[in-house]
């Protein structure tokens, strides 16, 4: 009896172990499947001149348009919105170097900077313009990493003359929306570790800069430079919302990090 009970343990463990090494193998169509689950249609795409033209009835009782610095315009936020912003990863070479690892801050920028400009990325372009902003912050700030969300926004102006750019506190995600409708991609500092990204090698950045570009009716696409995966990458509200903190110098305690975003308008 004692030997039959074994050896059904013995093989129970060996099907447990069998399981697992399956799974590992799988676990990148495991995650695609999982993510395509999770996700949810995009909607139509809006470009840069369709919010210029006031075509999508986006703007409401003012006239008002994307050069607008107006925050108080009263704007209509759509069920579901998405903004065609270009994308690229913070390696678009797939090095992840450590320069790599620290520059989303400048890669989201950057996203921004292009869609503003109606420009789009190769893989070469987007890593030649990556070093010029590194390049730029250390010539000019003495360093680029874990930059904050007035130190993102201030070499936005320095570098590429932007005259307005706003960083904006204590924000909830229709403050996001409101500027994302009117054609202003969002620029997001986060905990990184709380967005909860499978595609971030474990256990994720604690510090985390990515673009909001638009939502669907339950979810809120973002352009996350993070990951390869990462254009119109999809995230809950509340997720993202909690994951919101600007970076205050440690690690430790990021999640005191106050919630900010940063808006870019045109010249």
């Amino acid at each position: 009896m004692f030997m039959k009970t074994r050896t059904v343990i013995i093989n129970i463990i060996l099907v447990v172990f069998i399981m697992i090494g399956l799974g590992y193998l799988a676990r990148y169509r495991i995650l695609n499947l999982w993510e395509s689950w999770m996700s949810e249609p995009e909607p139509e795409s809006v470009t840069l001149a369709q919010i210029f033209n006031r075509n999508n009835g986006v703007m409401t009782n003012q006239e008002t348009n994307a050069n607008s610095p107006n925050t108080n315009v009263e704007v209509l936020i759509p069920d579901e919105f998405n903004l065609v912003v270009p994308f690229t990863t913070q390696s678009p070479l797939a090095e992840w170097t450590e320069q790599d690892n620290e520059s989303c801050e400048e890669a989201a920028a950057l996203m921004v900077h292009y869609y503003w400009q109606e420009k789009t990325f190769t893989k070469e372009l987007a890593k030649e313009e990556l070093q010029k902003i590194v390049d730029f912050e250390n010539e000019h700030y003495g360093q680029y990493k874990d930059t904050t969300a007035e130190a993102t926004a201030q070499f936005i102006r320095d570098m590429w003359g932007y005259e307005k750019v706003e960083v904006r506190y204590d924000i909830t995600i229709e403050d996001i929306k409101r500027e994302v409708a009117q054609g202003r991609p969002v620029i997001l500092p986060t905990a990184g570790r709380l967005l909860g990204n499978p595609n971030f090698k474990s256990p994720g950045p604690p510090y985390h800069m990515l673009v909001v570009r638009g939502w669907t009716k339950n979810m809120i696409i973002t352009n996350d430079p993070g990951t390869r995966k990462g254009e119109g990458y999809q995230y809950k509200p509340e997720v993202l919302w909690g994951a919101i903190h600007d970076w205050n110098g440690s690690a430790e305690t990021i999640t005191d990090g106050r919630k900010a975003m940063v808006v870019v308008w045109p010249n």
